[in-house]
């Protein structure tokens, strides 16, 4: 694994979470009378339902800890709820006669327990993303697609015609009529009036192409000091005729606390979406004629579960 995406840390936090959470969902559903006395209300009834939540949780929790590609957009919504759990025993703990003195202290210490899972959860995250030895972080995602490598370059490195793919981009152009290559810049606008600037500082023929966004324009629009973002296109090693591609960004936050916040969405965003982009190029690749391999199959372009 690149050292870069180092998943242990977030993997760990999602296990640790999901353990407290399946143990929590035991002992409220077998013991809900107990639990009831302890807390000094009569839940009795209630508890064995929100154990069975608890444990919806916590089976959801491991089977984000052990995908070969944790999503951290997943993982920032786990995250999102224990801190909503926390927020929610304020009353509890706080307002006299809502609970037993244990109780207030049983509720107060699970609170604590689980504050402590969503901050572990959200360093993974940062790690997850994280560059080794600079302040920057890294979302990437590999697509496989029926398209030869050499048919894929050709629309990728295509530089100016880009919107044709993205959906969201409104228009996109190579200034001064320049060719693709190194030392070209591409502007590119979406639908919502956002518009910025792409230095082409890396062009390596039939493999890659490295974009330097302008992020010291005064009207950057996104929330990074500095960024830039890459294709890769590569053969496929199961078939000739079909190819991955490898699409990634970094970027530097304005607000470095900020990271465990915006990667996930970046990254929630770009899996969504490009999956698609790319089976639109392969589209194009090929002519506007699907390959016989995708009428088999009906996949174009599937979103590999790997780190990349």
């Amino acid at each position: 694994m690149n050292e870069y995406l180092n998943a242990r840390p977030l993997r760990l936090a999602l296990l640790g979470n999901a353990v407290f959470s399946f143990a929590s969902a035991i002992v409220m559903f077998t013991t809900p009378g107990q639990v009831s006395t302890w807390l000094g209300v009569e839940i009795a009834g209630v508890l064995p339902w929100l154990a069975v939540g608890l444990a919806l949780f916590a089976f959801d929790l491991v089977h984000q800890a052990t995908r070969s590609r944790p999503a951290s957009w997943r993982a920032l919504y786990a995250s999102a709820a224990d801190l909503l759990w926390v927020v929610g025993t304020f009353p509890f703990v706080l307002v006299p006669g809502l609970l037993s003195s244990t109780g207030q202290w049983l509720v107060g210490a699970v609170a604590v327990v689980v504050l402590s899972l969503a901050v572990l959860q959200m360093r993974g995250i940062r790690h997850l993303h994280a560059v080794a030895g600079v302040n920057r972080y890294r979302h990437c995602l590999q697509v496989s697609v029926n398209s030869p490598a050499e048919a894929m370059w050709r629309v990728i490195s295509n530089l100016g015609h880009i919107q044709n793919y993205v959906p969201m981009l409104k228009h996109s152009e190579l200034m001064n009529g320049r060719e693709p290559g190194k030392g070209a810049v591409r502007v590119c606008s979406d639908r919502s009036g956002k518009r910025w600037a792409e230095e082409c500082i890396e062009f390596e023929t039939g493999r890659s192409v490295t974009l330097r966004f302008l992020a010291s324009e005064p009207d950057f629009p996104f929330p990074a000091t500095q960024m830039t973002g890459g294709w890769d296109v590569e053969p496929s090693k199961d078939s000739p005729v079909q190819s991955q591609v490898t699409v990634w960004w970094e970027l530097e936050p304005k607000k470095p606390w900020l990271a465990p916040l915006l990667l996930p969405m970046l990254g929630f965003g770009a899996d969504r979406t490009f999956p698609a982009v790319v089976e639109r190029m392969a589209f194009d690749a090929r002519g506007g004629a699907p390959s016989p391999a995708s009428q088999a199959n009906g996949i174009v372009a599937r979103l590999l579960p790997v780190l990349c």
